[in-house]
């Protein structure tokens, strides 16, 4: 996924010559808190809510900022340097630009959030458990390989630490299936806490567990 695919169809440009009070409706209707200005493609200077309000100008091309480092973003970056330029920054929108450095469109995070959200495997059916890990014992491949030996695919994977100063990782896992007590189980049988699932209660367990207890006493 790329930054092009995140271009808001509803939100444009402000023009140099736009009022400062048609600027602040424009915003309040959009729902974000920066604009760039552009004229033939090319990026002027941003504006923000808190300026507009401020300032006893009229247009909105004399109270513009003119460093845009921060609010400029390629085209074709990646889904994830995306989320890391709105997390530094704190930006609520991003203006995309070619190699030119050419105006292309704006992204807002409201909609990047929106839009990743339907399109990652987050939406896709199953349930989620998180595990807590030293960091020295985290192993994707090992996860993995539990997971997968009980029929369990991984869908999306998170891993956090648990505090600033804190050696251990809270890793949360979406599975593709509904009921994940046999992955807790071998997840726990390795050594892999699980603090927390949203699986439902398996209504076929009690059975499995007396099968499995059947198999093993027959094979003694």
């Amino acid at each position: 996924m790329f930054a092009n695919q995140f271009i808001s169809h509803e939100i444009f440009p402000l023009k140099k010559s736009d009022s400062v009070a048609s600027a602040e409706v424009f915003m309040q209707d959009c729902k974000v808190k920066e604009l760039p200005i552009v004229e033939g493609g090319k990026i002027l200077g941003m504006v923000n809510e808190l300026i507009l309000q401020q300032t006893d100008k009229n247009r909105v091309d004399d109270c513009m900022e003119v460093n845009l480092k921060t609010y400029l973003i390629h085209e074709f970056a990646h889904f994830f340097e995306l989320w890391q330029r709105f997390e530094q920054s704190k930006h609520d929108t991003l203006v995309l630009i070619n190699s030119e450095q050419q105006f292309k469109g704006i992204i807002a995070a409201k909609d990047v959030l929106k839009q990743s959200f339907a399109s990652l495997a987050l939406a896709q059916e199953g349930s989620f458990l998180i595990i807590e890990v030293p960091v020295i014992q985290y192993s994707l491949a090992e996860i993995a390989r539990i997971c997968e030996s009980n029929d369990a695919k991984i869908l999306h994977l998170m891993v956090e630490h648990k505090g600033t100063n804190s050696n251990l990782l809270h890793v949360s896992i979406k599975l593709n299936k509904t009921y994940l007590n046999h992955v807790m189980a071998s997840l726990d049988r390795f050594g892999y806490h699980v603090i927390h699932s949203n699986s439902p209660l398996d209504p076929n367990q009690s059975m499995d567990d007396r099968y499995n207890w059947l198999l093993k006493y027959l094979s003694t």
